[in-house]
C-alpha cells in the first residue's frame, strides 16, 4: 500500500525546469518530514530548499528536528524567525509558549472545528515567506505538509485554501510561483506508509527527528510525545495503529503502555 501511496504522490509532483527549485516549509513535524523525504526522491537535495519558522511555539524542540532532517537528507535549511505571531497570539493560542492556555485533549476538542492551538494565518504567512524565498532562489514551487486529518479543525490547511492562495500568487506577473501540498487529500496513516517506503530509499528512518506534540519536550512525559494529552499526538497515534506499527514502534516515540494502543486497535 505504501509503494502505492508514493508512486501516486510521485507522479502526481510537477516537474521542475532546468535550474529551478522547490521550497518546503519544514515544521519538523510528521506531515513536512515525510514530504521532504517525497520531495529530496523526486527532485534530489540539491533542488530543495527548506525553510522553518521560530514563531514562538510551545514545543519549539519540532525546530531541531527539522535542522537534523535537513542536515540529514543535504537540503539547504534556514530558520526564520517570526516571534511577533507569537506575540500577537499568546493570549488566544495554546500552542505558544509561556501562554496561560492549555492545549486540549482529543477528547475535550471533539466536534470542534476551531481548536484553541490555532495560530492566527500560520500557513498563510508561512506561504507568503516561503514564496518570497522562492521568488528570490530560482524556485518555481513552494510546498506545505497540509493533510486532510487537520482540515476539519484547521481552515488553512485545506484543498481550498491552496487553490485559493494560488489564485493570489497568479497576480505576480513577474514569476509564477505555485503552491502545492501533495498529502492534503490523505491521512497521517497514509503518509506514514509512504514515510515507511522512504525509510527503504533514503536508507533511514524518516520519522527519526519527528515532533509533533504540542506539549513539547518535558519530563512529565518522559521527554517523549505526550501521545494522548495532545489533539495533535491523539491523531498521529491513531495515524501509526491503522499504518501498522508495532506497540513497540510505537512506545519508543510516545508515553503510552500496551494497554492504551490495544485499545486503540480494538475500537478500529
Amino acid at each position: 500500500m505504501g509503494k502505492e501511496l508514493l508512486k501516486e504522490v510521485l507522479d502526481n509532483l510537477p516537474e521542475l525546469k532546468k535550474g529551478k527549485n522547490v521550497c518546503l516549509s519544514l515544521s519538523g513535524g510528521l506531515d513536512s518530514t515525510t514530504l521532504l523525504g517525497v520531495l529530496v526522491h523526486k527532485y534530489g537535495a540539491d533542488r530543495v530548499k527548506t525553510l522553518s519558522f521560530n514563531f514562538g511555539q510551545r514545543h519549539n524542540i519540532e525546530l531541531e528536528m527539522a535542522a537534523k532532517t535537513a542536515k540529514k537528507l543535504g537540503v539547504y535549511w534556514e530558520l526564520i524567525d517570526l516571534d511577533y505571531l507569537g506575540k500577537i497570539t499568546k493570549k488566544t493560542s495554546a500552542l505558544i509558549k509561556g501562554s496561560t492556555i492549555t492545549p486540549k485533549t482529543a477528547e475535550e476538542n471533539s466536534g470542534n472545528p476551531s481548536l484553541n492551538t490555532e495560530v492566527s494565518f500560520r500557513n498563510f504567512q508561512f506561504a507568503g515567506i516561503t514564496a518570497a524565498f522562492a521568488e528570490n532562489n530560482d524556485c518555481s514551487y513552494i510546498a506545505q505538509g497540509l493533510n486532510s486529518s487537520d482540515g476539519f479543525s484547521y481552515w488553512d490547511t485545506t484543498l481550498e485554501f491552496t487553490k485559493r492562495v494560488n489564485y493570489v500568487f497568479e497576480l505576480n506577473r513577474k514569476n509564477q510561483i505555485q503552491f502545492i501540498s501533495p498529502f492534503v487529500e490523505m491521512y497521517k496513516q497514509d503518509e506514514l506508509l509512504i514515510a515507511k517506503e522512504l525509510n527503504k530509499i533514503h536508507n533511514y528512518d524518516i520519522l527519526e527527528y519527528t515532533w509533533s506534540c504540542y506539549h513539547g519536550c518535558v519530563k512529565e512525559y518522559n521527554f517523549k510525545e505526550c501521545g494522548k494529552h495532545c489533539n495533535s499526538c491523539a491523531e498521529k497515534v491513531l495515524g501509526y495503529v491503522k499504518a501498522g506499527f508495532t506497540n513497540d514502534e510505537i512506545k519508543q516515540k510516545f508515553d503510552l503502555d500496551d494497554e492504551y494502543i490495544d485499545n486503540i486497535r480494538k475500537n478500529l
